[in-house]
């Protein structure tokens, strides 16, 4: 399944431009890193070491697109090319056709409507163009600016995952479970008809 996130991902919106990370974007992540910015996923470096670093920017943060595991993005303001945040997809499962989708944006970016349009653009390619057919997002119940995210962009709610998510500090809190499917895409796209929903998912075997 490894073809899965080939060939390389490049995605174009009005205000963002989502590519895979490179040494290009070395200075800005380390900007982030001597500013203690929070909005990093967990497996990203955070070490000041020119080696891992690079290591990382040419092999490591490729290495789920590589294996059809997952994938990382960069998220670039478009007018400026400056790094502005990540979004990626983690725990696919290409035999149920499912994944979950994490994103983060530096402070300068926030709560303009970048996340949100990163959001869809990676949405839409998932479902539309390499075959998954479920998206999920989760969020904690105090995160309201990434739960206003995930409904600005089209996610449905559906439910509490209580203590789902075990904080630095050893204590439990609850998640928002916000979901994402091929047929609730299908109403949005232009010209669809009334009722129309999206072809059905390729085999898991293909």
């Amino acid at each position: 399944m490894t073809e899965r996130f080939d060939p390389p991902v490049t995605l174009r919106g009005e205000r963002v431009l989502l590519r895979p990370f490179g040494l290009d974007d070395a200075e800005d992540y380390i900007a982030v890193l001597r500013a203690g910015e929070d909005w990093l996923p967990p497996n990203f470096p955070r070490d000041l070491d020119a080696d891992k670093l690079a290591w990382w920017f040419e092999t490591g943060v490729h290495q789920p697109q590589r294996l059809g595991l997952g994938v990382h993005l960069a998220v670039l303001d478009a007018a400026s090319g400056a790094l502005a945040g990540t979004i990626g997809l983690f725990r696919v499962d290409w035999a149920q056709l499912t994944c979950e989708v994490g994103y983060g944006l530096r402070p300068r970016w926030r709560g303009r409507g970048y996340a949100t349009e990163a959001l869809k653009l990676v949405v839409r390619w998932a479902l539309h163009e390499r075959g998954l057919y479920r998206v999920e997002l989760r969020a904690l119940t105090s995160n309201h600016a990434s739960i206003r995210v995930a409904e600005n962009a089209g996610f449905l709610r559906e439910g509490r995952a209580r203590g789902a998510e075990r904080t630095p500090d050893g204590a439990h809190h609850d998640q928002v479970v916000f979901g994402l499917i091929a047929n609730d895409l299908a109403r949005d796209l232009p010209g669809a008809p009334e009722g129309a929903v999206a072809p059905p998912a390729p085999s898991s075997t293909a």
